[in-house]
């Protein structure tokens, strides 16, 4: 049974690798069903938007539930159940719109994932809350930049179905370690509903949701356009391998500004950078618009657990599991939106370049929460 705060910290690095992997493994398998199908990017942003909708509308209530009922081991341990069933049932898929519907218990399972992990962490660590989440965020980086690799080498090595089933291997095995080793929260009747929705954690949640949904507008699209624009899957994979592995400096690099600046300096520095980025991959192409991504990918990846510990203290200890699934529930449904309009305007143009560089309008909305983010409330 686990105990002390370093054996926490390092389960949720370990398992922060794993539900992250599978959050972001979904790009790299889109010009194989593309190919399966004749997808297009409409329909390959529609497929995207079903893998993340859940994810999006139903972090705030599970973090909730554990908030208040406690039963924190439980709900993660059952997500990655239910993520890799998801997985599992994809890899069986016989059709493009069956795939879409199982698609969404990988956002189910994903659901569960940070309100917890991030109630867990600031638990263990309430006074160095910023440094702490950025080492937790080092795991899930990881799992970013191994998901397109692993997946497009397994891809051509087996095919995209035997792919789906390998992915499913290690989230089962996830779920089943948290089950065994990790200890059950304790219930809080105190935490309730009334007056946790207010002004400083809807700020937060549009400033970090509008962000991030840039972000993953190109994770998605990014193996897509490369593989359309002449270059191998494998290379594509490993391109985007290249641009994620980004975050595993700039996640802890973020934690660590939170703690000695506070968040919304870097937050807006963070936002100004993404509205460049994004104007400069529009005006640029090759490896130029590439270094471009990869800033999107700093910039995007060291807010991660600055927004998870500006969530955990606007919430405080009674329910921090609703407001880390507000932050990241808007942002899910954000970025879920955005990627079949941003597929759409991508058929609509005949240029995915051009409808990824129309996210910028996304950076520059996001632009007005940043700025209203308060110093006394991070």
């Amino acid at each position: 049974m686990l105990a002390s705060p370093r054996a926490i910290l390092g389960t949720f690095v370990a398992v922060h690798v794993v539900n992250d992997f599978y959050a972001t493994v979904l790009p790299a398998f889109l010009p194989a069903l593309a190919r399966e199908w004749d997808l297009d990017y409409t329909e390959l942003g529609l497929l995207s938007f079903a893998f993340s909708l859940f994810t999006g509308v139903l972090q705030p209530l599970i973090g909730h539930v554990a908030d208040k009922q406690g039963k924190r081991k439980l709900i993660l341990s059952c997500g990655f159940f239910i993520g890799g069933a998801g997985f599992l049932l994809m890899a069986a898929a016989p059709s493009f719109w069956f795939i879409t519907i199982v698609s969404l218990l990988c956002g189910l399972g994903a659901a569960a994932y940070h309100p917890q992990a991030t109630a867990f962490v600031v638990n263990a660590y309430p006074n160095d809350r910023g440094r702490m989440l950025g080492i937790h965020g080092w795991g899930g980086s990881v799992g970013h930049f191994l998901a397109p690799a692993i997946a497009t080498l397994a891809i051509a090595a087996l095919d995209w179905r035997w792919a789906m089933i390998i992915v499913a291997i290690p989230i089962v095995g996830a779920g089943t370690g948290l089950w065994m080793y990790l200890p059950e929260s304790t219930p809080n009747p105190e935490a309730a509903l009334k007056g946790a929705l207010g002004r400083p954690i809807v700020i937060a949640a549009f400033a970090f949701g509008l962000v991030n949904t840039v972000l993953y507008s190109f994770v998605t699209f990014v193996v897509k356009m490369l593989v359309d624009e002449g270059w191998a899957e494998i290379t594509a994979g490993a391109t985007l391998t290249i641009m994620l592995f980004i975050g595993v400096v700039a996640q802890p690099v973020g934690g660590r500004i939170y703690d000695r600046f506070g968040g919304k300096k870097l937050f807006v520095c963070a936002n100004l950078g993404t509205i460049l980025s994004v104007l400069i991959f529009s005006q640029t192409s090759g490896v130029a618009s590439l270094i471009a991504v990869g800033a999107i990918a700093t910039f995007g990846f060291g807010l991660f657990p600055v927004s998870l510990a500006i969530a955990s203290k606007i919430g405080g200890d009674s329910r921090t599991g609703f407001t880390v699934g507000v932050v990241f529930g808007v942002s899910g449904l954000l970025g879920a939106t955005a990627r079949p309009v941003v597929g759409a305007l991508a058929e609509a143009l005949g240029d995915i370049r051009l409808a990824l560089s129309w996210t910028v309008v996304l950076a520059i909305a996001a632009l007005p929460f940043a700025m209203q983010l308060e110093k006394e409330e991070i």
